[in-house]
């Protein structure tokens, strides 16, 4: 895969899959396992309703992978011409999908942040508003009323130790896309859609609960450095899983800003 590609499959992910509107503001550390892997709910194969069916080969936790790889399908495999109409309205104005992080940090930079930030994104407001309706319907079959789940599905994410046979080589690990040996750049990119949904109060509480989430991963994608398509990418300890994310659902929205205007790893990584 081309770093082309990947860097636009990063871009539809972290555009679309970083909110969701889940009653979770009190989420807890170490999440619990979700649904037995292998186990198909009733009613599956009905609208709206996920199915957990044995995938052979599949490693990890069952709900988190059919999860991320769902949403794959939806917005990066076969997105709607809406949908990409939609992110180019919003990126367009920034340079294009490599220059969104560099034109957030200017604005955080440049004295009148957060008010200069709203007023570039203000315009493609219409276009964030329909980006949070799509994600949700993804996000609410797989967590409504899973709250732990949701944690576990971001802690295992950053860690890359969701292998999925399914995708097309180079993609089987559900994780953040880089390419090596380069770090991500994704979770900063994600950050100015984070930002933007949550300064034009699009769901702002909700866009803030998954950017403390947005922010474990890539410090967990920075401490594991996952291995693309590895079957084998180890789990970091849980005491140090459960502690990192203890420390972000904490982070206020300027702790986060703070933390995501540097770059490639935080400056308290592991701590």
């Amino acid at each position: 895969m081309s770093p082309e590609s990947m860097d636009r499959r990063a871009v539809l992910r972290t555009a679309l899959g970083a909110g969701a509107a889940l009653g979770a503001v009190g989420l807890t550390a170490g999440a619990a396992r979700a649904a037995t892997p292998g186990t198909t709910p009733a009613g599956a194969g009905e609208p709206g309703v996920p199915d957990f069916s044995p995938v052979p080969g599949m490693q990890g936790d069952r709900r988190a992978n059919e999860f991320w790889y769902q949403y794959d399908q939806k917005f990066y495999v076969q997105p709607t011409p809406e949908t990409g109409q939609a992110i180019g309205k919003i990126v367009g104005p920034m340079g294009g999908f490599q220059a969104i992080w560099d034109v957030w940090l200017q604005h955080y930079k440049g004295g009148a942040y957060p008010q200069s930030f709203i007023d570039l994104v203000a315009p493609s407001r219409d276009s964030l508003v329909l980006l949070s309706r799509e994600q949700r319907g993804v996000y609410d079959t797989y967590f409504a009323g899973r709250p732990d789940d949701l944690v576990l599905a971001f802690q295992e994410f950053g860690q890359g130790t969701l292998y999925d046979p399914r995708p097309t080589a180079g993609n089987r690990i559900h994780m953040m896309n880089f390419t090596p040996p380069d770090p991500t750049h994704s979770y900063h990119r994600w950050h100015m859609f984070l930002r933007a949904f949550a300064l034009l109060g699009i769901d702002g509480d909700w866009w803030t609960h998954i950017h403390r989430l947005a922010g474990l991963g890539w410090e967990l994608h920075s401490i594991a450095k996952p291995r693309i398509d590895a079957t084998d990418n180890p789990h970091l300890s849980k005491a140090l899983v459960d502690r990192l994310t203890k420390k972000w659902l904490k982070r206020s929205p300027a702790e986060i800003d703070q933390a995501f205007s540097v770059f490639p790893y935080p400056v308290d990584m592991g701590r």
